[in-house]
């Protein structure tokens, strides 16, 4: 009698365990496989994905651009668009070999380059704005060459910082070959087309 008791308790386990393993799969099969998502309008946010951004014509192998923050991007095109935005531009001058990018192409032409490429002036006496913060980096010539390293020629750099309230939203930054004006406009009217298509909606 002792001995088919143990062997209908074994049995019993047995089934137990196997049950709790069946229960265990279908659930990890419900929740990865099955499960409806909410049907709630509020949360459907959540579930979206972002819209892809297609690079521009104007975009090449020395062109990078930087997201920070999409819905601040969205938010300052339409301060922009308002003219609720400055400019604030500097140069870097090569250190190691003679610099001639501030005559070559002074600030406030490069402005007008960006006032051009907004297709709106910027309004006086607001209080806020978004910033266009930019560089003119020359290139040093002299400067060693890491031979590990593939290197292109290259005048310099224009490097864009679009900041609100000193948060950086986006960056976008492109080399110049030659000391051509119409190559420097060019590049900012790439610059704003850029930072234009990156303001994608949800």
């Amino acid at each position: 009698m002792k001995r088919n008791r143990r062997q209908s308790t074994i049995i019993n386990n047995f089934f137990t365990f196997a049950s709790i393993i069946m229960i265990t799969i279908t659930l990890v099969v419900y929740i990865k496989y099955i499960q409806v998502e909410p049907t709630n309008p509020s949360s459907k946010a959540v579930y979206m994905k972002k819209e892809k951004v297609t690079p521009l014509e104007c975009e090449d192998e020395s062109s990078k651009s930087k997201l920070f923050n999409q819905k601040l991007l969205n938010k300052s095109l339409e301060a922009l668009n308002k003219g609720y935005y400055k400019l604030d531009g500097g140069h870097i001058k090569a250190l190691n070999s003679k610099s001639i990018i501030e005559k070559f192409i002074p600030i406030i032409e490069v402005n007008e380059y960006f006032i051009k490429a907004i297709n709106i002036a910027p309004k006086k006496d607001i209080q806020k704005f978004l910033t266009i913060n930019y560089e003119i980096i020359e290139n040093d010539k002299e400067k060693k060459i890491n031979l590990k390293k593939e290197h292109k020629f290259k005048s310099g750099t224009i490097k864009s910082s679009f900041r609100a309230n000193s948060v950086e939203i986006f960056t976008f930054s492109k080399d110049f070959k030659f000391y051509d004006k119409n190559e420097i406009q060019s590049i900012i009217d790439c610059t704003i087309k850029v930072y234009k298509n990156n303001a994608k909606k949800y």
